[in-house]
């Protein structure tokens, strides 16, 4: 009684040695084997192929504007917005706020002078939490309020110097 094919691959080897059994002894001795590996990359390729055309035909543009520079509204396919909560996930990890992620566009991508590609970062961010960009401006501002202190406590230090120098009788209330 002969062997049913538990696989594609039992299936395309069985299928191969009737048909031309030749061929089949080129394979060896377990025709499935050597065969297995070659029809799951077919396959994989075949899938990704699929994935990505229902992807593109899921995927709409509900706005373009291209007042001040450049502005898109995209209604991404469902499982795409899947991939990206996923790779956001896998790219924010424990971090407590953001990741950067440096990439460089290709030429054949670039928008705009061809002749000078840019290099962009792609900043991805907890929502509700800081920008870099939004923290570094806060940093700023704390930094501005520090020196903006530090020079008044300067000057009235120097008040003070020229006020107990004065009451010590020094000429123009020159200070210590």
């Amino acid at each position: 009684m002969p062997h049913e094919p538990t696989d594609l691959a039992e299936l395309a080897a069985a299928v191969l040695a009737e048909e031309c059994p030749a061929a089949i002894a080129a394979f060896g001795d377990d025709p499935a084997a050597v065969l297995r590996p070659v029809i799951e990359a077919v396959l994989t390729e075949a899938a990704a192929e699929r994935f990505i055309a229902d992807q593109l035909a899921k995927t709409g543009l509900k706005a373009l504007d291209f007042r001040n520079g450049m502005s898109m509204k995209v209604e991404p396919a469902r499982e795409l917005v899947a991939l990206w909560v996923g790779a956001a996930r896998a790219m924010l990890g424990d971090a407590p706020n953001y990741s950067e992620t440096r990439v460089e566009i290709p030429v054949e991508m670039v928008v705009g002078v061809a002749e000078d590609p840019q290099r962009y970062a792609f900043t991805l961010q907890r929502v509700g939490r800081l920008t870099p960009h939004e923290a570094r401006l806060r940093a700023e501002k704390e930094r501005d309020a520090a020196q903006a202190e530090a020079q008044q406590l300067r000057n009235h230090i120097a008040k003070l110097e020229r006020a107990q120098g004065a009451a010590e009788g020094r000429p123009g209330g020159e200070g210590l």
